[in-house]
Order: C-alpha cells, then sequence, then structure tokens
C-alpha cells in the first residue's frame, strides 16, 4: 500500500510538473493571439485582463494601412531560396564527406563545423564591406548568403550523422548494378533522408523566416523589407504603438513558423533521432 501511494505521488508530481511547464511555454503565444483580436483600449487600460470583445478591425488595419504582405512576400522569397540551398549543398556535401572516401574528408567536417563557433556579429562590417564593393546592398542576395553560410554548418552535421547510418552495402550494390555518383545521391541518399531532410528545413525555417540582424543591416528600402523589419512600421511619432494592429502583424509574422514546427514535429524527431544513432 505504502509503494502504491509514493508511485501515485510521483505521478502525479510530474504531471502537474509537465504541465506547469506547458502552461509556461503556451501562455505567452495563446496570450499574443488573444491580444491580436483585442480592441487598443482594453490593451491600454487592462492588458492581462481576460478579453471582454473581440474584433478584426486589427487585421483590416495592418491588410489596409501597412506592407505587411510585400513583407510577407519578400520573407518568404528569402526562406525558399535560402533553404532550398541550405539543403541542397549540405546534403551534398555531407554525402561526400560521410561516404566518398578521400584523403582529408575528416578535416574538411571539421573546417565546416568551426561555422558553429562564429557569432554573427564578428562578420557584419566584413561582409557589408564586401557587399558594398559588388553592388549586393539592398538586395534579397545580401541576406541569402549570410544566411546560407550561417546555416550550412549544423545541417552538415545533421546529414553526415545520417548519412554514416546508412550501410555501405546499399551504394556498394548500387555501384555493381552501374549507378554513377549522382544516382546513387539522388536515387537513393536523397530518398532515404526524407526525415532528415525536413528536420533541417524546420530548424532553419524558424531562423531564415525570423531573421532581423542581416535584413536590418543589408535592406534599406521598404519594397524588400522582410516581416521582421516591417513590424516596426507600428511605430508612430514619439515611440507611440498602435498596440493592437502591432500584435495583430506579430501573430501574422508567427504563424507560418507555427505551421511548420507542428505540422513536422514528428518528422524532425524521427530525423534527429536517426541522425544522432550513429556518428
Amino acid at each position: 500500500m505504502r509503494y502504491y501511494l509514493i508511485k501515485r505521488t510521483k505521478r502525479v508530481l510530474y504531471w502537474s510538473l509537465m504541465a506547469a511547464f506547458l502552461l509556461i511555454q503556451a501562455y505567452p503565444i495563446l496570450w499574443l493571439l488573444l491580444a491580436a483580436f483585442r480592441p487598443n483600449i482594453e490593451l491600454l487600460s487592462a492588458p492581462f485582463a481576460l478579453p471582454r470583445s473581440l474584433t478584426l478591425e486589427n487585421f483590416v488595419t495592418i491588410f489596409t494601412k501597412s506592407h505587411i504582405l510585400t513583407y510577407i512576400k519578400n520573407s518568404a522569397i528569402i526562406s525558399f531560396f535560402s533553404l532550398s540551398f541550405i539543403v541542397l549543398f549540405s546534403s551534398m556535401a555531407a554525402f561526400a564527406i560521410a561516404k566518398m572516401k578521400f584523403q582529408g574528408n575528416r578535416a574538411l567536417y571539421r573546417y565546416f563545423l568551426i561555422g558553429l563557433t562564429i557569432p554573427y556579429s564578428v562578420t557584419l562590417i566584413p561582409l557589408f564591406t564586401m557587399f558594398a564593393k559588388i553592388g549586393l546592398i539592398d538586395t534579397r542576395i545580401s541576406v541569402i548568403l549570410p544566411l546560407l553560410a550561417f546555416q550550412l554548418p549544423v545541417s552538415i552535421m545533421l546529414f553526415v550523422n545520417f548519412y554514416r547510418f546508412i550501410p555501405d552495402e546499399i551504394i556498394e550494390a548500387a555501384v555493381i548494378d552501374g549507378c554513377g555518383i549522382f544516382g546513387i545521391y539522388g536515387r537513393i541518399m536523397i530518398p532515404l533522408s526524407l526525415n532528415t531532410i525536413l528536420t533541417v528545413l524546420a530548424m532553419n525555417f524558424i531562423t531564415v523566416w525570423n531573421d532581423y540582424t542581416f535584413s536590418l543591416v543589408f535592406i534599406n528600402s521598404a519594397e524588400l523589407k522582410t516581416i521582421s523589419i516591417g513590424l516596426q512600421d507600428f511605430i508612430g511619432p514619439r515611440g507611440l504603438k498602435d498596440w493592437g494592429a502591432t500584435y495583430a502583424a506579430i501573430a501574422l509574422s508567427i504563424l507560418p513558423t507555427l505551421l511548420i514546427y507542428f505540422s513536422l514535429n514528428s518528422r524532425m524527431t524521427a530525423g534527429m533521432t536517426l541522425g544522432a544513432v550513429k556518428s
């Protein structure tokens, strides 16, 4: 009887802690979503109280009085090309490092991993100087290239760990059947690494979509602003803010991230688990 009570108490404590942790994590998102539909007068008078009324006025404001659709389009374009190149280059580099035997492949792998230790801030001045000289300032390429460079190391690491998990016998059988190097990569490695590809896409999408640093430094024109920079439009004279429209714009900006994360969560878990089995 005593053992049963102790076991039940531990279970209750465990699930109580899990529920508290979930509440702490979910509360800011739920509050933001509710705030996006609340009138400004309520947000100013009682921002943390339960909403007395809900309205779509905030969303009407951001769609009619701001360029948020342009900002979302720019973020989508940058995200699409950045993620496409990240998956392509990291998977090809990882395939060469993990499965092609050549002198220096371990050193090459370590060279890529050095990128994990380099912070964004130390590269801003050299990048700005270089981009200014070749005329890339105020272009989408000036944001795509740094994002690609900084997201490659962790992506290569995930792909390398997964490719090492694939038996060499599969590749040897393909070679015997007359399959070339690009055939092995395109017909064998890519289909087998679907979970890892989705993991890389989901992880990097969060960083690329929410990029603020490179967009702020390299983008000047309003026509090329991303959603993270465009949120500044809701700051009025003397720092006054339209809080309802601001929260609506923020809710709209995090919607793609939430959709990607929750839709690919199981695939991400599977991809990261497979990549961690063998190194």
